[in-house]
């Protein structure tokens, strides 16, 4: 839904069902609301992410340095009541629609909320609360400013820092392996199911579920790149938590193959294909097939599933990522030195392979009959 027209754009709604009648209003201000954020291009957000980050940066140092010399600094509770100000500070100026829409107040606000965070981090870290209780009560907090914040790339950085407590906490309980499934998943269910979601929301707050969505797949889609990549050389370097861990390949490409059929069965029945149908069975058997292949190798799994899912929903700067890390880990994969080349050569070949086969029985057995089916009607039509 790109149309210029705002009435379109509700029309459309409506069709869906997203909207009703008589939310007309709230929905021409939802779709003007997103409409100018999408119209400023992503290197924009990324500079005012950047920029944010780094005066918050220097925001924290030189506050730091004044609570220090007064001997304040010190105090657990006093680190957590400066972030809540702070917090408290940086929302009340997002709320406010003038310095919402100054690019200087914005950012200024940006920085506020990173610093606010990041000392309640300190709090929470520095205090005597124990390993995983204080990475979790982080995580409520971080869940609770993606949802309340209206600005896309706190949201971004927050989302991301939340499913790193995730993992974080996954990880000291030693069950790595839920890890690319559940990232996986939220990433599948960011994109895949929007409009289900949405359908239920009240129209007031689908601008801020359509902007939390995509802080979530883009927070998701890059931690499962860097955690399917990582994940193998912890498993030989041993200094990813303890020197006693085991990852069980297995089930994670298991839990990882079943995100994957779950997203194909979603884009599958977004066109009217039937679960069982010839299409259907094919696409199915080669996530299976390229799953088992490449057990030893998640992220060739992973990333396919990042760009399928782009594609799908013409994200071309996810879809840039995708291709991106598809390319880089093929190359990282092939140059470890765990295995001879000759061996690893072989696997990439196989897959290559297959892979083409099943485009190939895809394309010749279900797409071709189509076109001869449609055809066939066709000149019935014409000799009648």
């Amino acid at each position: 839904m790109n149309n210029s027209n705002p009435n379109q754009t509700i029309a459309q709604l409506q069709e869906l069902g997203l909207i009703s009648p008589s939310s007309a209003i709230d929905s021409l201000n939802i779709v003007s609301e997103v409409d100018n954020h999408n119209r400023t291009p992503w290197f924009i957000h990324l500079f005012f992410g950047f920029s944010g980050v780094l005066s918050s940066i220097f925001l924290v140092g030189s506050l730091t340095l004044i609570l220090y010399q007064a001997d304040i600094f010190d105090s657990s509770i006093l680190q957590l009541v400066i972030g809540i100000i702070l917090s408290t500070a940086a929302f009340a100026l997002f709320k406010n629609k003038k310095s919402r829409d100054n690019t200087f107040w914005n950012s200024l606000a940006f920085a506020i909320s990173i610093a606010g965070q990041l000392y309640v981090a300190f709090a929470l870290f520095g205090s005597d609360i124990k390993t995983p209780l204080d990475t979790g009560l982080l995580l409520l907090v971080q869940l609770v400013m993606t949802v309340i914040i209206p600005n896309f790339i706190y949201r971004l950085l927050s989302s991301t820092v939340a499913l790193g407590c995730i993992i974080y906490i996954l990880g000291h309980y030693q069950i790595f392996e839920i890890n690319l499934g559940l990232l996986a998943l939220v990433m599948v269910v960011a994109n895949l199911q929007r409009t289900a979601i949405l359908q239920r929301l009240p129209a007031k707050w689908r601008a801020a579920a359509i902007d939390i969505s995509r802080a979530l797949t883009y927070a998701s889609a890059l931690l499962l790149i860097i955690f399917s990549v990582y994940i193998v050389n912890a498993e030989y370097t041993r200094d990813f938590v303890s020197n006693v861990f085991v990852y069980n390949y297995i089930l994670a490409q298991g839990l990882l193959m079943l995100a994957s059929l779950y997203a194909a069965y979603l884009i599958l029945k977004r066109y009217n294909i039937a679960l069982f149908s010839k299409p259907s069975l094919i696409i199915m058997g080669a996530i299976i097939v390229l799953g088992v292949i490449s057990v030893y190798a998640a992220g060739l799994l992973a990333t396919c599933l990042i760009i399928v899912i782009a594609m799908t929903n013409s994200q071309r700067l996810l879809l840039g990522l995708g291709v991106l890390a598809l390319v880089g880990y093929i190359f990282w994969y092939y140059y470890q030195l765990d295995t001879s080349l000759l061996v690893k050569s072989g696997s990439m070949l196989i897959i290559g392979i297959v892979m083409l086969l099943m485009r190939w029985l895809l394309v010749s057995r279900y797409f071709t009959d189509d076109k001869q089916r449609i055809n066939a009607t066709d000149n019935k039509g014409l000799q009648s």
